[in-house]
Formats: structure tokens, C-alpha cells, sequence
């Protein structure tokens, strides 16, 4: 069997290993796009080993755990994994396949291709299944399989030069396997895509017509200094040894980039770093986006300079929506490990007063590690719903790994959602299966909103695994009523596509539409579990005011019930790495050498260290000092 070929052939923290690591990827030539070339060639050098069934690999026996030598095969409608056991004998597990099985999506209307042509493997939703992931030692791409152990999700794959390696992907199965069912049409992708596709992915960023999704929050670096050095950063300037900052010319013609993606402009943006608030033009480009039609505008910091009135002030004035708040724990203490920032603790506190006095919202985002500061996460959701009218969400982000690391450490360290989930669920007493949905399953309240303004509308239609959490509807006594226990959320979300989509294929709302909306929102709603003083009509207005600042901020808020985003983003690094999820990014990079999804130019292939370096500049301002700002 042969595999379908194509038809046209907040900056992130990670953790090192205390093993070697892997050396820096060697900085770009004079011409980039050839140094880039090659370094995407050299991923895909095993393609034709991995091309067509059989071949060999290691794997797990599923009888006594342990890892023998196995085999990848064809079966009927699907691929199987004969395992060869000294102990249990041979045996052949069944895995559910659509890298060498051609499958269409189980959701009536998906795209079938991009809008570049290029085919679409739809998502699975069984286990164990295959996968197209990346070797850890040379990021070369291999193909693995997703698998379960004692109620918990793996991957592993082999490597023909460098051997087998296995990481948890999820320890509650239950949980995977209900996230796995929340995502509905697939998405054709870009009309323009900037880059043909000739290797596949993620070897041809950026962006290629494979990518299948539109941006729900684009960043841009705008420079790698920072006024900290944490010792688990390694995009900073003092950790890279060279100052990376576009011009205010530059960077304006990267917001226009994200501002011409069709079918559907990023209206989201987010400038990082480094510390984006040292780049000298800060002000002044957070006003360009303004005037560029941005209707959301937000920066990932460490909060330090937002702790001065004055600067906040300014950055408030200069139109400035939310702070992406760098936040791993409450306490000096809890700051310790990853920051090694003395006093730090008390420009978070300064930093959150100034927004609360501005009218700025902030999302806190902490960096979770299991075993060194997962026991934070009730206090950190506790302090949120304490600030619940400045703080709107909070962005968990279990730690990315880069370099080698011992299999032990990679096993107790890593932090996955289910973890997140059943945290959160005991701060709060909340359900972990009932409470928690992955974040492609709002994709419809985009599409019906879209449906009936006629206005494009941004959609998480990203990779189940991705992301995963709940909305908190926060009473005035400060106690969370989970989304789920006040809404039949699976109702309300699957209605919502089957009204979106009629209205599509009729091509024109009408008021009928509106008013079924509202009956659908009125079915779903559970009044004998509200909150006091909600409503149905509260719920819609509380809702609109997530997607339109109109309503969502100032004196208009105040009619509103507070909600509460908790959520965890999981970005990917080399040991669990799966191509499918790269190509639905909705996170993306927007930089001088194109566009890329977030985890191919932060995580996995890591584009970063290249197009930096080849856009480094002489560091007559050594990094991490301020510069004067101009006007």
C-alpha cells in the first residue's frame, strides 16, 4: 500500500533537559530561502522509507507493555501493527489510518481539498491510530501511532537512525475521547497561500496550501530583547546572542500580510517578544494596527514595564485591548523557578491595578510543569475569580520541551490536559468530562454569527487536540458556575452549525434566523442551575460581548455577567509532535521570511532560529536595556 501523494507533489517557554542538547540549528545563509530549503529537504529524508507498507518499527506490546519489535501493514480499512513479544508472542492491533487509507470527512459538506487543491486527510476519532510526527534527535518526519496505556493516551514512533521513543499525549483517555468527537467541517484553508506545496508538511512553511485554517490570533515578534533572563525562555536575545527587531517599516508590512489572508483577514493580533514593550516604536504600532483594522489588539509581557502608571497609560491611550500576562504562580516563590526575577511578584500586583484603573482586560498565562508548579493551578484560578473584573481568561500552557531529555524527566514532567482538567475541576468542583471541550467546538458560533452579519468571522477550527477548557460564569460572591452545568453545550453548538449551515445554502438571513437562535439559546439553558440574576438575554449579551468590544468593555460591560476563560493550550514540541494538528494552526507567526504556524516556527522544525538570524541586526543597544521611544 502506497501513501496519497499531493496533487501538486506569547512567545512560548520550554524546558532543556539536564542531558546534551541539541546543538542550535545552524543560522541561515546570505540567502535564506535556499538555507531554509535545505533544512526542510532534510525532514523529509526518510519519505521514501515511510513512503508505502510494509516497514519496520518498534513498538509497544499491548498484552505486557513492553517495547518489541513490530511492524506496520496493510489491512482493510486501515493499517495494522504486528507485534513480535518473546514474552506474549506475535499479535496485530488494528489502528485507524488516513495516511495510507484514503478517507473522506464523517461530517456531511467538509472540504475535500484546499482551496490551493491540495487534499485533506480529515481527522480520526478512533484509537490506536497512525500518525505523521517528528524524530526528537534529527526532526526528521517519521510516521508513529497514538495508542492507549492504563487509561491514558501515547505516542510513539522509531526513528531508522535514531530508535524509538514514546510520550504521554493525554492521561485521561476518557477526556481524549470525547474531545476527539467536538470538531465539525473541514476547513478549505487559504485562498493565496504563499508558498507552494512540493515536500508536505511541515516542510514547506509559510504558508503552504496545505494549511487548512484561518488565523484566530496572529503574533508578531517584535523583538527578541527582554528586561528578564528566565532560566526557561530560549528565544531571548542573551539566550540566542543577537538583537532581532524589525524596523516600524517592517513590521507594518508583516500586519499588512496578516491583514490581506483571504478568505477570512486576522483581526487578531498579538505582539511578542522578547519583551515587545522595549521595541522603540511600541506605541506607535500598536496605533498603526488600529488604523490597519485590527479589532482586537493584545500583547504577551511579563508586565514590568506595565507596572509604571505612566507607560500604562500611554499604552492604553495608544489603543491597546488585553495583556497577555506572564503569570506562574502567586507569590514571590512561585516566580522563583522559572523567572529567578526577585520582586517580581509586586510589579504583577502593580501591573493588574494599573489595568483595572485603564479598563485594560488581562489573560493571565502561566507556564505549567508537572511536578515543579502544577500544584498553582487552584490558587492561580482562585486569584483569577477574585480579579474577575479585570482578569477575563486565563491561557495555561503545559511546558514545551526543547532540546533531549532523560525518557524518565520527559514522563514526570510532562503536563498534559487531561492533567489541566481534572486541576481545574478540583478548584472549583467541577466535573473534568462534563465541564471541559476542546476549542474547535465554538467553531459554530463563528459561522452562525458570520451567516447572519454576512461579516467575516475568525474560526478555532484547529486540531482537537490543541486546546481544551471552559468558560466560568462568575457570580458577584465570586463562585464559578461552569458553562456545561448552566448549558446543554452540545446541544446549543451542534444546533448552532445546523442553523449556520441552512443559512448558508439559502445565502441571506432573515429575522426568522434570529429569532430560531434565541429559541436555541433558550432551550439549552438551564435556569435551575444559573446563577442569580442571569438570563437568557443576559447569557446572549454576555456572549456578544466576547466578539465585540462594543459590549464586552467599558460602561457597556456592566450589564453583562462576568465569565471566567480557563483553557490550556498545548503546544507541541518534537516528542509529541503530529503533522495533522501543524496544518489546522490557528496560531500563527507572521514574520520577514512569510507566515507560520505557530508550531512550526516555534516548536518542531523551529523556523524561528533561521529567520531571525537571518534578520539579526548589528547589537550596537545591548539586550534587555530600553531605548528611548519615538514619537
Amino acid at each position: 500500500m502506497t501513501m496519497p501523494t499531493s496533487q501538486s507533489g506569547a512567545q512560548p517557554t520550554g524546558v532543556q533537559g539536564d542531558g546534551a542538547t541539541r546543538p542550535p540549528a545552524r543560522p541561515f545563509a546570505s540567502d535564506v530561502r535556499t538555507e531554509l530549503r535545505r533544512r526542510q529537504q532534510a525532514q523529509q529524508r526518510f519519505a521514501e522509507h515511510f513512503a508505502r507498507l510494509p516497514f519496520d518499527t518498534r513498538a509497544t506490546c499491548p498484552t505486557c507493555g513492553t517495547v518489541v519489535a513490530a511492524r506496520f501493514e496493510a489491512a482493510d480499512g486501515g493499517v495494522a501493527v504486528a507485534f513480535d513479544c518473546p514474552a506474549c508472542g506475535v499479535a496485530r492491533q488494528f489502528h485507524h489510518d488516513a495516511i495510507y487509507t484514503l478517507r473522506s470527512s464523517d461530517v456531511p459538506g467538509s472540504a475535500t481539498h484546499t482551496l490551493a487543491g491540495e487534499p485533506i486527510r480529515p481527522l480520526l476519532r478512533g484509537l490506536p491510530r497512525t500518525v505523521q510526527t517528528l524524530c526528537p534527535e534529527c526532526l526528521a518526519v517519521v510516521v508513529g501511532r497514538y495508542f492507549v496505556e492504563d487509561q491514558a493516551v501515547w505516542i510513539e514512533k522509531t526513528c531508522p537512525e535514531h530508535g524509538h521513543v514514546r510520550d504521554c499525549i493525554n492521561r485521561d483517555v476518557q477526556l481524549y475521547a470525547k474531545a476527539m468527537w467536538w470538531s465539525f467541517e473541514e476547513h478549505a484553508g487559504q485562498a493565496q497561500p504563499h508558498r507552494p506545496s512540493t515536500l508536505g508538511c511541515p516542510s514547506d512553511c509559510g504558508l503552504c496550501g496545505q494549511h487548512q485554517s484561518s488565523a484566530c490570533l496572529a503574533n508578531l515578534d517584535l523583538t527578541n530583547r527582554c528586561n528578564l533572563r528566565c532560566p526557561i525562555c530560549f528565544a531571548n536575545a542573551g539566550a540566542v546572542g543577537y538583537v532581532y527587531e524589525p524596523s516600524y517599516e517592517q513590521i507594518v508590512d508583516m500586519l499588512q500580510a496578516l491583514r490581506d489572508l483571504r478568505p477570512i483577514p486576522a483581526s487578531a493580533v498579538q505582539f511578542s517578544g522578547g519583551e515587545p514593550t522595549l521595541h522603540p516604536d511600541f506605541h506607535r504600532i500598536v496605533e498603526q494596527a488600529g488604523r490597519m483594522g485590527f479589532s482586537h489588539i493584545q500583547m504577551a509581557t511579563n508586565g514590568i514595564r506595565m507596572a509604571d502608571a505612566d507607560f500604562a497609560a500611554r499604552t492604553a491611550e495608544s489603543g491597546l485591548h488585553t495583556l497577555y500576562l506572564q503569570f506562574d504562580g502567586l507569590g514571590e516563590e512561585a516566580h522563583r523557578h522559572t523567572r529567578n526575577a526577585p520582586g517580581l511578584w509586586a510589579k504583577k500586583l502593580a501591573c493588574i491595578d494599573n489595568c483595572r484603573k485603564l479598563g485594560l482586560k488581562i489573560c493571565l498565562v502561566p507556564t505549567i510543569i508537572r511536578g515543579v508548579n502544577d500544584e498553582q493551578v487552584g490558587p492561580i484560578l482562585r486569584f483569577a475569580l477574585d480579579n474577575v473584573d479585570t482578569i477575563s481568561g486565563i491561557s495555561w500552557q503545559p511546558v514545551s520541551f526543547t532540546g533531549r531529555i532523560d525518557p524518565g524527566q520527559l514522563e514526570a514532567q510532562r503536563y498534559t490536559l487531561g492533567d489541566l482538567s481534572h486541576d481545574i475541576a478540583d478548584a472549583v468542583g467541577g466535573q473534568p468530562l462534563r465541564d471541559m471541550f476542546p476549542l474547535s467546538i465554538v467553531v459554530p458560533f463563528s459561522q452562525v454569527l458570520q451567516a447572519l452579519t454576512g461579516q467575516p468571522k475568525i474560526r478555532p477550527s484547529c486540531h482537537t487536540d490543541c486546546a481544551m477548557g471552559t468558560y466560568f460564569l462568575v457570580s458577584p460572591e465570586g463562585q464559578a458556575y461552569p458553562f456545561p452545568q448552566v448549558i446543554d453545550v452540545q446541544g446549543m453548538f451542534a444546533g448552532m452549525n445546523r442553523l449556520a449551515l441552512r443559512i448558508e445554502a439559502r445565502g441571506r438571513p432573515s429575522w426568522r434566523d434570529k429569532l430560531a437562535l434565541y429559541r436555541l439559546m433558550k432551550r439549552n439553558f438551564h435556569a435551575d442551575a444559573a446563577p442569580e440574576g442571569l438570563t437568557v438575554q443576559r447569557l446572549i449579551r454576555s456572549l456578544m460581548g466576547m466578539v465585540d468590544h462594543r459590549i464586552g468593555r467599558g460602561d457597556a460591560e456592566k450589564q453583562n455577567y462576568r465569565t471566567l476563560l480557563s483553557a490550556g493550550m498545548h503546544f507541541q514540541d518534537a516528542y509529541n509532535y503530529d503533522v495533522e494538528r501543524a496544518k489546522r494552526c490557528v496560531i500563527l507567526y507572521t514574520t520577514p521570511e512569510g507566515i507560520f504556524p505557530f508550531c512550526t516556527y516555534n516548536c518542531g522544525p523551529g523556523y524561528r532560529s533561521g529567520v531571525e538570524a537571518a534578520h539579526r541586526r548589528d547589537s550596537d543597544a545591548q539586550p534587555g536595556n530600553g531605548q528611548k521611544e519615538t514619537p
